[in-house]
């Protein structure tokens, strides 16, 4: 009898867990989106619907570190920022805030599959006082190298920058050597330099 009491309690049971499953859902379809005034939190991660993360917002203590084919690599700072991933989950952007004592640099960056693409940068010296500020643009490297292969092969070819109020257009060789340069600096002068592999300049105008 005892026995047979269990029994539907258990069957009883089994039936309010699926009703009031059945009943959440239903609930959770129906309800409107939430709406906040203001949220704090360290990291957000944002997933597709099959949990591949896309997306993560986060501090500096919480700033996850490169994935790439699965392989976490170390940063040399830590960042505060958003982090940028496909559905393989490799890092392929992302836009880092960066204020250590040597100075500060924002940038937001757009990768190759192994190294930066294109990066629109500001750099600040340890004093505050602004270096630079402009769109760089990385040379393309072959596919297949190791993260390491990559990194000796990457070079900024294309900087469109304002360094200390000089406005420049620097054009570079593979091994990132400044070839080319139009300037107009901070006394209005308006120039264009052609350089040596050793940064030597070989033809100026005017």
């Amino acid at each position: 009898m005892e026995h047979e009491q269990l029994l539907r309690e258990v069957r009883w049971l089994r039936r309010f867990v699926v009703v009031l499953t059945l009943a959440f859902l239903v609930m959770g379809a129906k309800s409107p989106p939430q709406r906040f005034e203001e949220v704090s939190v360290r990291r957000l991660n944002v997933v597709d619907a099959d949990g591949s993360t896309r997306l993560v917002l986060a501090g500096q203590d919480d700033f996850p570190l490169p994935i790439l084919d699965g392989k976490t690599y170390s940063r040399q700072v830590s960042p505060a920022g958003i982090v940028f991933y496909n559905r393989k989950g490799n890092e392929v952007g992302g836009l880092a805030l960066t204020d250590v004592e040597a100075g500060k640099v924002s940038a937001l960056a757009f990768d190759y599959p192994t190294v930066d693409a294109i990066a629109l940068v500001t750099r600040m010296g340890p004093d505050g006082k602004p270096i630079s500020s402009g769109l760089e643009v990385a040379q393309q490297v072959p596919l297949g190298l190791s993260v390491a292969e990559s990194g000796k092969l990457s070079a900024c070819r294309i900087a469109i920058q304002n360094k200390e109020n000089d406005a420049e257009i620097l054009l570079s060789d593979s091994r990132g050597r400044n070839r080319i340069r139009l300037r107009v600096d901070k006394a209005d002068q308006a120039c264009m330099e052609i350089l040596d592999p050793e940064g030597k300049v070989i033809f100026r105008a005017p």
